[in-house]
């Protein structure tokens, strides 16, 4: 298991199962602290066949270097990371992907983990992954004409390809929450897990500028309705959707120290805390990242905005 130090204690995680242990009883200081974040998000492309109506990704074409993310990622190895997330845009077509992962995971005690539409899983690509991915997200916002209507592809289809998915690697749904999406909430999470889902992250819908974008109506339904299932299967929720939906569906981070638990570079190299945050650091191609990480963590205040 890999170990890392921070203000909640001694962490312990193992990638190939997920487990997390956390020894919060101990109290370390602050200079033994570990300085990457838990788990850093890399947008290795703006890319992507589909066009959901909702989705906030940027669609200027920018893309990361293969160079510079095996640079940083082993930085991040060295620093107490205990994995990186894959997104974008789609993932697999950035080029060399799947040497990337492979990459990582023979030289890292990294977890690679992605975020995928799913489409362009096959046999080929599941015999590429297995073993280099330890969990896959895969995207799905509604069930049948739901889903086709707004990811413009047959559910058929994304069956399917859940089914490669699931042979590649531990996965779960992502399952962005409005209100088209919001009557097959239910159909879905039952969908997700008779599959072999071990994870339904919930996704209250935001705007490119990392703003709620759901009626206060359905946020309160959504709490509601959280609240009834949570102790019935794993959910999740992404940060902003965790402070609006009231149910102990993740553990909690203390805002304060949030650097030390995320951080994300988008496909343009901004290392940024969060992928919404609109003030960041640029990387160069041979920039240290825990160089980076250290002065952007230095600039922000309490709550993740740049301080001037």
């Amino acid at each position: 298991m890999k170990t890392r130090y921070g203000y909640a204690g001694i962490h312990m995680f193992d990638r190939s199962t997920g487990l997390n242990i956390l020894a919060d009883e101990v109290c370390v200081a602050p200079a033994q602290w570990s300085v990457a974040p838990r788990y850093m998000s890399f947008a290795l492309t703006n890319a992507c066949e589909l066009a959901c109506p909702y989705c906030y990704a940027s669609k200027l074409p920018a893309r990361l270097t293969f160079e510079s993310i095996l640079m940083w990622a082993r930085e991040l190895d060295s620093a107490g990371c205990f994995g990186i997330g894959f997104g974008g845009g789609e993932p697999t077509l950035f080029p060399g992907f799947v040497d990337l992962c492979r990459t990582l995971h023979e030289d890292t005690g990294l977890a690679v983990t992605m975020t995928t539409h799913g489409h362009r899983f096959s046999k080929g690509l599941v015999d590429a992954l297995s073993g280099n991915v330890d969990f896959i997200r895969l995207s799905m916002d509604g069930i049948g004409p739901t889903y086709e209507r707004l990811r413009g592809r047959p559910f058929s289809q994304f069956q399917e390809k859940l089914a490669f998915v699931r042979d590649t690697s531990r996965f779960g749904i992502n399952f962005v929450v409005n209100n088209e999406t919001w009557p097959d909430l239910q159909e879905a999470v039952s969908f997700a897990f008779k599959n072999g889902a071990e994870e339904f992250l919930l996704l209250p819908e935001t705007t490119v500028d990392g703003d709620l974008n759901v009626s206060v109506e359905l946020l309160a339904q959504l709490s509601s309705w959280a609240q009834n299932n949570y102790g019935q299967c794993r959910l999740a929720a992404s940060a902003h959707g965790a402070a609006s939906i009231d149910a102990p569906i993740l553990i909690s981070s203390n805002p304060r120290y949030e650097s030390y638990d995320f951080m994300h570079v988008d496909a343009f190299g901004m290392l940024r805390t969060t992928a919404f945050a609109k003030n960041g650091l640029r990387l160069q191609c041979d920039a240290s990242i825990i160089e980076n990480i250290s002065r952007l963590r230095a600039q922000v205040g309490s709550m993740g905005e740049i301080v001037q």
